[in-house]
């Protein structure tokens, strides 16, 4: 029997991922850190061994007896040195490494040349690796994005649109990138490469914002502010519900679009496109 390790198992992917692992007949162990919740991977039988990604040691003894990693945790927090060398240690056969389309961003963000460097060393590594680079992910019952917008657009009469609102942007639903993760694990042509996995095709925030309304059954009054006003007072955007940093409204305004033809061709990646997504996400969220 096949023997899976899922790190970042108890996130929004990692429960994802997990759920489609389980169908498959295979050994699921989850890595999580002391004190995590783990109330969902007893429920579902899930076995865990408990270490941190920090900690070299710990992840090499969870990694003995390992046949396929999946990486969903994120290496945008220096961790994939620890991460590569106890999979290599470990022998492990496989291995899928969750990145992020964050890494293509002309933005001076934080995070960017820790995930450059991650790839790098997985790239280096010797492993059988696949590497994964999704756009923002969305999808209930743990959605951090969309959700935002979709609560706003319940409760206010208005909503502020940085500049124009037509910077474009490809979110992705997030079981359509749970499904390319498990796929690739199984895909010996997708050895060695990297995909980018985005929906189905590109939005700017203003569709979003029409294709979420005639989803409510809502019209909103769509008020336009100047980018730099937008970014000096994004305090403002967080009294109206939106949380919201000057570092975030400068993402706004980049246009985040992305080839998905190698995932399609080799993971058979059809993701849904926006309206199709928000739909599920309502249904998700009608039943909490």
């Amino acid at each position: 029997m096949t023997v899976i390790l899922v790190t970042g198992a108890t996130g929004f992917l990692g429960e994802h991922v997990l759920r489609q692992l389980l169908a498959s007949g295979s050994d699921i162990l989850a890595f999580v850190r002391p004190g995590s919740r783990t109330g969902w991977l007893q429920q579902h039988a899930v076995g865990m061994r408990v270490g941190d990604l920090a900690d070299r040691t710990s992840l090499q003894s969870a990694l003995r007896g390992v046949d396929v990693l999946f990486n969903v945790a994120s290496l945008g927090f220096g961790h994939a040195a620890n991460i590569v060398a106890a999979a290599k240690a470990a022998g492990v056969g496989r291995a899928v490494f969750v990145s992020s389309a964050s890494v293509f961003t002309q933005l001076p963000a934080a995070s960017k040349p820790v995930r450059i460097q991650a790839e790098r060393l997985i790239t280096e590594s010797g492993l059988n690796y696949t590497v994964l680079r999704p756009t923002m992910i969305y999808g209930a019952p743990r959605d951090r994005n969309i959700w935002r917008l979709i609560n706003h657009l319940r409760r206010w009469p208005v909503i502020p649109v940085v500049g124009r609102g037509d910077a474009l942007q490809q979110p992705v639903f997030v079981e359509d990138v749970a499904t390319a993760v498990v796929r690739a694990a199984g895909a010996d042509h997708a050895i060695g490469k990297a995909y980018n996995l985005a929906g189905a095709a590109p939005l700017s925030f203003v569709q979003m914002i029409d294709v979420t309304c005639a989803r409510l059954g809502r019209n909103v009054t769509k008020i336009h502010l100047p980018p730099w006003m937008a970014r000096t007072g994004a305090a403002v955007f967080s009294r109206l519900g939106l949380r919201i940093t000057p570092e975030q409204v400068a993402r706004i305004e980049e246009d985040k679009v992305f080839d998905i033809g190698a995932a399609a061709a080799d993971l058979r990646y059809e993701p849904l496109d926006f309206e199709h997504g928000v739909a599920r996400e309502l249904q998700w969220l009608d039943k909490l």
